[in-house]
């Protein structure tokens, strides 16, 4: 049956929501109703006739694959395998014969999965030239224009900060407000689109602590490549933030003071000082975990060592302010009975869910921390007992009267956190368990939750002497279920799309990314391996290449396929396109997820290589080493690597797959302009290429 012929195929209509798995003996089940295949029954009632040579369960393959997001040209029923010249021998011939996506035209996604609009949209032109105020901005409504910045703003801003300047740096000048209006923007429409923690349309910058507005500062200024102006951003907003926490010292408790008194703040020292009156302006509790979150945001990404462990101790910090100011949920306040309005109930609700979201970022941040430092989770998922965070449409509404509608329309309120895991983990059938179904961001932080699990059962069920740290079988098997489960809310959740540019932001397509990093973590304990906090290539290579081998298993076949997909992402968008314009779409998790991703795919590929003469590819392992071929090869056709290398088609072996897996996922990571810390996982995912090349060589009679 030709490419031509399924192409032409009448779209599938709307069918019911399907969850795809990988069983634990590697055959892959269905375990609900799924939708129609994207290919045509007809195509399958000719698949006895294709050289391909299908059975049963890759019709199953097939319907995974659709679900996590393979395009057409990639699938391995579009690229007939030929074994007898792909598998092993390096010297085979090309035998891609004709275009590489003969389907490209005509493919089409499915609605409703948590891949099935597996392309997003990369962001078109200069999305903050594009809301930056116009020069003549006296004569625009400042309402349609919420992060900028007047000079009376500014003006208020700047003398509150002069009342510190005995502490600060004597060489801070404060920006302009045209400079604090491009932060703003930047911050807003960059970063804080991955973790919406501050209620935009109530936005007020006159409303909020003076740290607070530092902290998004810095973010922003990194995000406009601004690097010294950040920086000097993030020590001016900390020395006030510790000010205040010494001042406000009984708001907070004992643990607190602790913490301030090993940085020589403590409230005694600070009252015996010599200082002039400082105008502290407006502040409440909840504005130190805001304020925190920025600046740890700030400090986590950076190259500088000094810095990631400043992170360090304002995590630390952070998880004792959430516990003291408390993790559990607040009840609305009741309003006098004359401002009973919908306008005063919408403010109050605002501040409510804006608590609650300010709580729970800070333990996802704090959790994405953790990932990538490998250090225990300084706040566990059994601390939170909050309420998992609001629909989208009842987040973004920008009147009380489109609020009111978006609450109409969301019918119950949503599940306890801890609640909502411990459903995920107990179910057995791989259904969605849950009702309501969580919100995009709700997912994402049950994500956390279950990455958190898989980091502390290996850590207590690791044995002394086996420093791979393979799981129990049994919770494996649990685990898996729960991402089973998981996904399968994800299909049903009306919000879900991996377009970031859509309304509900990029929060999905970051989700996809660490559904991947979780089967991932399950079979390859990378984290102690990376030493990431190094910040030095060299010392983070070696360590990769002491990690564990990964074995081959039905097991890892789940993981695999993910770690495909990742790649094709960016291969498929444009390597560079992506990492030249990913400041609003490739958030620093999807880095994290990219390089274990990468490491998985690169040592599985190089097992093949000792391992296929005594047990040969099954077929499982047989196509994703096909769609590997097809990834790399598109690949390596248009991508500008620095250094001139023999065409990938001539050498399709594994082990040259394996390393040309690390050169692009290296390239893309090293072409990144937005966080220099995602261009040193570039750099030592290059070293530790070259370490393998050299073993090689070493080999070699």
């Amino acid at each position: 049956m030709s490419v031509h012929h399924w192409s032409q195929q009448p779209p599938a209509p709307p069918a019911e929501l399907y969850s795809m798995a990988v069983s634990r003996n590697g055959t892959l089940v269905d375990e609900a109703p799924y939708q129609q295949s994207l290919l045509a029954e007809s195509f399958y009632e000719n698949v006895n006739q294709d050289a391909v040579g299908f059975d049963a369960h890759f019709r199953e393959f097939a319907n995974f694959l659709d679900g996590v997001g393979l395009p057409a040209e990639w699938s391995p029923y579009f690229h007939r395998p030929d074994r007898d010249n792909e598998l092993i021998d390096p010297t085979i011939r090309d035998s891609r014969g004709g275009s590489a996506t003969p389907g490209a035209r005509h493919s089409r996604t499915r609605p409703g999965t948590p891949f099935s609009s597996w392309l997003p949209s990369a962001p078109t032109g200069n999305r903050i030239s594009e809301t930056l105020p116009d020069a003549n901005s006296h004569s625009v409504d400042s309402d349609s224009q919420p992060y900028r910045i007047s000079e009376e703003q500014r003006f208020r801003l700047n003398a509150i900060i002069e009342t510190f300047r005995d502490i600060l740096d004597p060489t801070f000048r404060f920006p302009s407000r045209h400079a604090l209006t491009r932060y703003m923007t930047s911050f807003f429409e960059g970063f804080h689109s991955h973790m919406p923690f501050i209620h935009m349309p109530t936005w007020r910058v006159s409303e909020h602590s003076v740290e607070v507005v530092l902290g998004i500062a810095a973010i922003g200024a990194q995000y406009c490549f601004e690097h010294r102006m950040s920086e000097r951003l993030f020590h001016t907003g900390k020395a006030i933030l510790m000010q205040r926490l010494a001042r406000e010292s009984d708001k907070f408790g004992p643990k607190t003071g602790s913490f301030l008194h090993l940085h020589s703040l403590s409230p005694q020292q600070c009252e015996s000082r010599a200082v002039p009156d400082r105008d502290w302006g407006w502040w409440e509790p909840i504005e130190t975990v805001r304020a925190l979150i920025a600046l740890m945001g700030y400090a986590t990404w950076e190259p500088s060592v000094r810095l990631v462990q400043e992170a360090f101790a304002l995590q630390a910090l952070l998880a004792q302010v959430l516990r003291e100011i408390g993790l559990h949920e607040e009840d609305l306040p009741q309003l006098p009975a004359d401002q009973t309005t919908t306008q005063a109930a919408w403010h109050a609700w605002v501040r409510q869910e804006s608590v609650r979201r300010a709580k729970l970022i800070a333990f996802s941040f704090m959790h994405t921390h953790s990932i990538a430092y490998n250090v225990y989770p300084v706040l566990r998922s059994n601390e939170v007992g909050l309420r998992l965070p609001c629909s989208t449409g009842e987040w973004k509404a920008q009147t009380a009267q489109q609020w009111q509608a978006a609450r109409r329309e969301t019918g119950k309120q949503q599940l306890l956190f801890q609640d909502a895991l411990s459903l995920l983990l107990r179910n057995t059938d791989g259904t969605a368990p849950l009702d309501p179904i969580p919100t995009p961001l709700g997912n994402y932080l049950l994500l956390h939750g279950l990455l958190q699990r898989i980091y502390i059962v290996r850590d207590l069920s690791l044995p002394v002497m086996d420093h791979s740290a393979s799981l129990p079988s049994e919770e494996v098997d649990k685990l898996e279920r729960g991402l089973r489960s998981w996904t399968a809310g994800w299909q049903q959740a009306p919000e879900s799309s991996l377009d970031p540019n859509n309304e509900n932001g990029p929060i999905p397509f970051t989700s996809s990314s660490l559904l991947g990093l979780a089967y991932v973590r399950i079979y390859l304990h990378l984290g102690p391996y990376r030493m990431l906090e190094s910040r030095d290539p060299i010392r983070i290579a070696n360590a990769i290449s002491r990690s564990p081998a990964v074995e081959r298993s039905s097991g890892v076949i789940t993981a695999l396929l993910y770690t495909a997909h990742m790649l094709s992402i960016p291969v498929r968008l444009g390597v560079d396109r992506v990492a030249r314009s990913q400041a609003f779409f490739w958030s620093v998790r999807h880095s994290l997820s990219g390089l274990e991703c990468a490491v998985l795919l690169s040592k599985w590929l190089s097992s093949l290589t000792e391992s296929t003469a005594a047990t040969p590819l099954n077929d499982s392992e047989d196509r994703i080493l096909h769609w590997v071929r097809c990834i790399v090869e598109e690949a390596y056709d248009v991508v500008d690597f620095e250094d001139e290398e023999p065409d990938i088609r001539t050498e399709r072996d594994p082990a040259s797959l394996s390393r040309a897996v690390l050169k692009i996922w290296a390239h893309f990571f090293k072409s990144n302009t937005q966080w220099p810390f995602i261009n040193i996982i570039g750099k030592s995912l290059e070293k530790y290429r070259e370490l393998l090349i050299r073993n090689s060589l070493q080999q070699v009679p």
